[in-house]
C-alpha cells in the first residue's frame, strides 16, 4: 500500500499547478488552466452552481463522488458535494461526509508541535537526542543533531516510507504494543540506523512524521491521536476521526482504486488496506470539507499576518517556511511554491484510495481544498482539473 502525491502538485508527476520553480505558472500552464475552464463551464460564485460543476468534473473522470470548498480567511465562498459514497451503492455523499487527508495530515501534525512550542516546551531547534537522552549513545552519530523543524521539513535524512512493498518497510522490525509504543520503537530503531541521504537535503518521508509524532507523545504524555483531538480538533470544533485507528465508519464514503474500467470501492474494514499504526501521523486523519477548511482557515489567517486563539501568526508563518539555507519548496508539513504569479503554500495526499488537494494563496486572501474518494491517475486528474479551474475563477475576484 502507497502513500501517493506526498507533496506538490504536478503538471507531470506531483506538481499540478505550476512547473517545481520559484517562478510563476508558465504560459503553456496558463492556457491549460483556461481550457479547463472553459470546457467544463467553471462555477460562479453559487453553491448550487458549484455541485453541478463538480458532478460534471467527477462523471468526466468516472469518480464515484467529489466535493470542492472555496474560502477566505474568514468565509465560505461556496463550497459543494457531488456523486455516490460508493460506487456500488445509491447513497449519495453529504456535505457533512468525511474524506481521508491522506499526506495533507501532516499539516496537523506540524500544527501540534507548533502548540508545543507555542508553550515552551519544544523549540524547532531541539535535537532527537535531546528528547530521548536515554538513546543518545545509540543514536547514530549522523542523527543525533536532527531537528524538530528538519523532521516536519523532510530535511533530516529519514527514509521515505513510501510503500509497504518497498524494502524500507519491509526491513522494519516486528513491532508490538499500543501506536504510541510502536512510534517509540520505530524511531529508536530508525535512529540507530544510517540516513538515507544528506543531513539538510530535502527527502520526501513518511517516517520523519512518525518521529514527530514520537517526539510530540514524549514531550506531552499523550498519544499523538489524544493530541490531534485536544490541540486541533477540539478548539477549532471539527467532528474528525482517523483512518484506521477509530471504528470505520461504513455509512461515511469508501476509498476505491482505479480499474482498467472504473473505480473498485474498499471496505474500510478491510484490514489489507490499513496501514500500520507507525505512519498514522503522516496520513490517517478524515475530516469533511467544512472541518478541513476551518483547520485551513486558521493557516491563511496566520500568512496574512494575524495572530489565532490557536498559534500566533509568526508560528504559523514558520510553518509555510522552509528552514533551510538556501531555501527550498519544503515547508513544515507545506510545499512552498508560486502559482499565476501568487506565493502559495501547497499540498497533495492520497493513501491510494482517496485523494485531498490544497492550496493556500495569502496575498488574494483566497483558499481551496478538492476532495475525490478515488485515488490512482483518475483520481489525481479529476482533483487536478478542480482545483486548477477554481483557483483561476477565484483569483479572478480576490479581494482587491
Amino acid at each position: 500500500m502507497r502513500i501517493r502525491y506526498p507533496l506538490y502538485f504536478g503538471v507531470s508527476s506531483l506538481v499540478v499547478l505550476g512547473a517545481a520553480s520559484d517562478t510563476a505558472a508558465s504560459a503553456n500552464d496558463v492556457r491549460s488552466i483556461r481550457g479547463v475552464v472553459a470546457a467544463r463551464q467553471a462555477p460562479q460564485t453559487s453553491s448550487d452552481s458549484l455541485a453541478a460543476w463538480i458532478d460534471s468534473v467527477r462523471r468526466k473522470h468516472n469518480i464515484p463522488a467529489m466535493g470542492a470548498i472555496v474560502f477566505r480567511a474568514d468565509t465560505i465562498l461556496t463550497h459543494a458535494v457531488a456523486g455516490l459514497r460508493r460506487s456500488n451503492s445509491s447513497a449519495p455523499v453529504e456535505r457533512n461526509d468525511r474524506f481521508q487527508l491522506g499526506s495533507n495530515t501532516k499539516a496537523i501534525t506540524a500544527t501540534v508541535l507548533a502548540t508545543l512550542v507555542e508553550e515552551g516546551k519544544l523549540t524547532w531547534t531541539t535535537t532527537v537526542a535531546e528528547i530521548f537522552p536515554e538513546w543518545r549513545d545509540a543514536i547514530s552519530p549522523e542523527f543525533r543533531s536532527i531537528t524538530s523543524d528538519q523532521l516536519l521539513s523532510h530535511h533530516a535524512g529519514v527514509s521515505a516510507f513510501s510503500d509497504t512493498d518497498d524494502k524500507d518497510f519491509k526491513s522494519i522490525p516486528r513491532l508490538s504494543g499500543t501506536p504510541t509504543q510502536q512510534r517509540a520503537a520505530f524511531t529508536a530503531w530508525v535512529l540507530r540506523g544510517k540516513p538515507a541521504g544528506p543531513i539538510g537535503k530535502a527527502i520526501y518521508s513518511n517516517g520523519g512524521y512518525t518521529i514527530a509524532g514520537a517526539i510530540a507523545e514524549r514531550i506531552a504524555g499523550e498519544s499523538w491521536e489524544s493530541l490531534v483531538r485536544a490541540r486541533v480538533f477540539k478548539p477549532l470544533g471539527l467532528s474528525g476521526a482517523f483512518a484506521w485507528s477509530d471504528s470505520p465508519d461504513v455509512n461515511q464514503p469508501w476509498g476505491h482504486h482505479e480499474t482498467r474500467n472504473g473505480t473498485k470501492p474498499i471496505d474500510p474494514l478491510d484490514r489489507d488496506e490499513q496501514l500500520p499504526a507507525i505512519i498514522w501521523p503522516a496520513g490517517s486523519v478524515e475530516l469533511s470539507l467544512d472541518d478541513y477548511a476551518r483547520f485551513l482557515q486558521i493557516h491563511l489567517r496566520g500568512l496574512e499576518g494575524r495572530d489565532t486563539p490557536m498559534l500566533e501568526a509568526a508560528t504559523l508563518k514558520y510553518l509555510h517556511t522552509s528552514p533551510v539555507n538556501p531555501p527550498d519548496k519544503y515547508a513544515l508539513g507545506w510545499g512552498v511554491q508560486e502559482f499565476d504569479g501568487a506565493p502559495s503554500s501547497v499540498h497533495v495526499g492520497s493513501a491510494g484510495a482517496f485523494i485531498a488537494m490544497t492550496i493556500l494563496q495569502p496575498t488574494r486572501d483566497l483558499g481551496v481544498a478538492v476532495f475525490a474518494n478515488a485515488g490512482g491517475d483518475r483520481g489525481k486528474a479529476a482533483s487536478t482539473d478542480a482545483i486548477k479551474a477554481l483557483i483561476h475563477r477565484f483569483a479572478a475576484v480576490a479581494r482587491k
